[in-house]
This record gives structure tokens, sequence and C-alpha cells, in this order.
């Protein structure tokens, strides 16, 4: 006779157990100094580690034919790639590559600190050659603990008030940059109306061209992914500045030799925006009236990109948007009298 535990019911709790011990190693965070042309540490790497789930079994089953009451489970520490001391000669890192700017201007001072809060999460990371890089492996935990704010957001067919709205600005600033870059794209989803933010220019005005170029997110179900092809690492750089209202995602690396053309159709099947639409709201007092959703014309937009290396065509991708009319919706109290008349008088919902 032979004591020990159950194989298959201590498994099961290993399973559950290795999801605390694991810890994905880190790499070290730089930044590029445009002067010396090296890159300098600004976070330090870290050691991950694994628990090995089997090893672990036979180890408790052999300490108990032992008579032992304790016994250490078999982990293994797991280096970082890239380390404090790395140089930038040593991972390709020697020049900037891309860079691109969007601009938020008219947005409020929780989109704005959304904006910052997530902009963070990249600055500095390196992507290895070869690497799928994934937005929400940065920036899965979007709360109000994590320094992010309760903004406007599109969900369930409305723009309601939901923690994290602004973050797309930062999405889709990474998408124009690996665009314009020639990266591959893995991920890229369309939001569903037009938003006007992705759309403005240096000037604050808006730019037929730039729709379609836009990218939202919604972690872990709606993601932004693209790869690094190269056979060099990427190091990303995110800057805000919010007294000019741009975001700049810089991408430092070695040129391949890339240049990028493209072509959009613009907006095309365009739909006029829905009749706005008036709610009553039992929290809102008599005679009050708000506007929470605003009209947006729906459209179709084709864009054709051709990434082109040393004179050559790499490859060619298109990038095919769908949006949506959207109605302005205006919210009213209780026991409120000429609704509209006195929306459009504050014009609210007038378009």
């Amino acid at each position: 006779m032979q004591v020990g535990l159950d194989p298959a019911s201590l498994r099961k709790s290993l399973v559950d157990l290795k999801n605390f011990v694991d810890q994905t190693p880190q790499n070290a965070r730089f930044v590029f100094n445009d002067e010396t042309r090296i890159i300098e540490p600004i976070a330090s790497s870290a050691v991950g580690r694994v628990m090995d789930v089997e090893a672990s079994i036979a180890a408790i089953n052999e300490a108990l034919l032992r008579g032992e009451h304790t016994v250490n489970l078999i982990v293994a520490e797991e280096a970082p790639a890239v380390q404090d001391t790395a140089s930038g000669a040593d991972l390709g890192i020697v020049e900037l590559v891309a860079a691109h700017t969007t601009y938020f201007y008219g947005s409020s001072a929780s989109r704005i600190q959304n904006i910052e809060a997530a902009a963070k999460s990249f600055h500095g990371v390196l992507v290895a050659p070869g690497e799928i890089f994934s937005m929400g492996d940065y920036i899965s935990d979007i709360s109000l603990e994590n320094g992010f704010a309760e903004a406007l957001i599109i969900y369930g067919g409305r723009t309601i008030k939901g923690v994290g709205g602004g973050v797309c600005q930062v999405s889709t600033t990474l998408f124009r940059t690996v665009f314009f870059a020639g990266f591959p794209i893995i991920e890229r989803n369309p939001h569903a109306y037009r938003v006007s933010y992705y759309e403005m220019t240096a000037s604050g005005s808006v730019d037929n061209d730039l729709a379609g170029l836009d990218a939202a997110v919604f972690f872990p179900l709606v993601d932004f992914k693209f790869q690094n092809d190269t056979p060099y690492w990427l190091l990303m750089e995110t800057y805000v500045n919010v007294a000019a209202r741009t975001i700049t995602w810089k991408i430092y690396s070695t040129s391949t030799g890339r240049s990028v053309t493209w072509e959009t159709s613009g907006p095309t099947n365009t739909v006029s925006a829905p009749q706005p639409i008036f709610e009553e709201n039992d929290e809102l007092k008599g005679n009050e009236i708000k506007q929470v959703d605003y009209a947006a014309e729906g459209a179709d937009v084709h864009v054709v990109r051709t990434v082109w290396q040393n004179g050559q065509i790499y490859f060619t991708d298109d990038f095919r948007t769908h949006y949506e009319p959207w109605a302005a919706i205006c919210q009213y109290g209780p026991g409120t009298e000429n609704v509209e008349r006195k929306a459009r008088k504050a014009n609210l919902c007038t378009g």
C-alpha cells in the first residue's frame, strides 16, 4: 500500500495556484537619446517565474512518503529577454523610423486624463523581432484605481459615460504610426460611427481623408495588434502635450528602407444622421435638458495601403470601414414641456 494525494485533484488545485505564482518576465524600458543616439533605461527589467505543475505533484507525493509536512513547489525562474544593461546597437535601435501625431481639441479633462494614463502604459516598451504586439497585453486593466476616469465611450449602440473614454485616441495614434511605417497590421477595429477627434488636423479642422484611419479598443474583447516583421527590436515612446492637445507616438529601430503610399475612397455611400431622439430621464430636474449623444453621418470608407521596400512592392493591404448613421440624443427631466423647442433654443440636438 502506498499513501499519496490523488494527482488529478492535486493538479486542479495547483493549476489554480499557478495563476498566482507565475509571473511574466518584464523587459527593461528605455528612451532613445536623440543627441547621443543611445538608449537610456527608465524602468528596470524583472525576472519571471513559472511553476511546473507535474514536477510539483511528484515532489509533493515524494515528500509525503518521506513523512515530511512541507514541500517546496517546483518553480523555475525565467530571465527577461532585455535587461537594463542592453545597448541600442545590440538591439538594432539606432534611429527614429516612425512618428505620428493626432489631435484632441475640445476634449474634457477626464478624457485627457485617460489619454495620459493610457499613453504611459506604452512609453519605453520594446517589441521583439517577429513579435505580434498587442495593446491589451499592456493596458488590459482600465480602472479608476489605475488612474483612469469616467468619460464618454461607445457601448451597446450608445455613447455613454464609462471608465477609460479617450483610450481610443491612443490606439488610433499607434494605428497610424505603424500604418505609415509599413508594419503589418494584425487586428484593427473601427468605431461604430465617425468620431471627429480622429479626423482632426493641426488647425483643428476635420479632414475627410482621415476617415477610416481610426482604431477602437475595448479590452479584452477588442484589441489593436501589429507585427514587427523586421530583424530589429522596436522601441516605442509616447508623448502627450496637454497644452497643445496632441499625442505623439515614436518608434526607434533600424530603417529597412520602407516607404508607404496609400489611397482612400473618402466617405462614400453617405447616409444622413437620423432625427434627434428625446428621452425622459428621472434623474434630471424639470425643464432641464441635456445632450447625451451626438449626430454623425453614416458612411463607408475604403483605404488601400502599399508598402514599398528598396523600390519594390513589399505588400499591399486594405482597410474597409463601415460607419453607422448616428442620432443625437437629448434627455429631459419629468414634466418638461416644449422639449424640442427648448433644445433648439439651447442649441442642443440640432443636427
